[in-house]
This record gives structure tokens, C-alpha cells and sequence, in this order.
């Protein structure tokens, strides 16, 4: 797995553009490579860009743990991923559901698009 990082300050967002294969060790390190970032504050929101991953090793079991581990972000931060395969959305659909409302506003998005202008939505427009 490659991760390429971009900081957009203004914005109060990062952006995580990920390459290559991509397993359920991948998904925790994730949560781990924002929070040793020095630039990220815990208000920043996070788009998470898979378009260019293979998450064919991804189980349900790496989804659970991920969405039991704690945020690293705050609560109010937004948080989108971007997914084009049918398996990699419905893995993000499941850790959306499973974060429930334990909090962390996320949403899947197939279209990177679409989720850049919802992440940077005033909050009345968003949800």
C-alpha cells in the first residue's frame, strides 16, 4: 500500500490518496498515519481516496476492528471515502453502520467529486 497525503489548512482537510493492495493491517495503519501527523489537527475532516487501491484482501473482520478502535479525529470531523468497486462500498457502507452513532460522520461516495463538495460543505447543506 502507498499513501500519499495532501493538507489543505484553509479547508481544515486532508486528503488520503491510497495506491496498491490493501488489507485489513492496511486499514489500521490508516487511523495510525493520521494521528502521528504533526499537520492534522482534530478538526480536520478526512477524504480517504481508494480509487486506485485493491481491497480485495479487506475482510469483515478487518472492518469490525477498525470501527471499534477509537477516532482519531474528532466527532464532528467529517469523513469520506472514496470506493469504485462494488466489494470495496459495501465494506465502507459496513464500517459506516457499524460506527453508527458512536459518532464520526462518514459517508461513501463513488465519485471523488461528490465527496470533496460534500466534505467541504457548510454543515446545514451536508447531512
Amino acid at each position: 500500500m502507498r499513501v500519499e497525503r495532501e493538507l489543505i489548512a484553509a479547508e481544515r482537510l486532508v486528503i488520503l490518496t491510497i495506491s496498491g493492495d490493501l488489507g485489513d493491517r492496511d486499514l489500521l495503519e490508516l487511523a495510525g498515519h493520521i494521528a502521528r501527523d504533526p499537520e492534522v489537527e482534530p478538526d480536520f475532516s478526512l477524504l480517504i481516496d481508494l480509487r486506485e487501491a485493491h481491497g480485495d484482501a479487506v475482510t469483515g473482520a478487518g472492518v469490525r476492528s477498525l470501527s471499534a478502535r477509537p477516532l482519531v479525529l474528532s466527532l464532528e470531523s467529517r469523513r469520506a471515502v472514496v470506493v469504485p468497486s462494488d466489494s470495496g462500498f459495501g465494506m465502507a457502507r459496513m464500517y459506516e453502520l457499524l460506527r453508527g452513532e458512536r459518532g464520526g460522520g462518514m459517508r461513501v461516495f463513488r465519485d471523488f467529486d461528490e465527496a470533496r463538495r460534500w466534505i467541504t460543505a457548510p454543515a446545514l447543506d451536508a447531512d
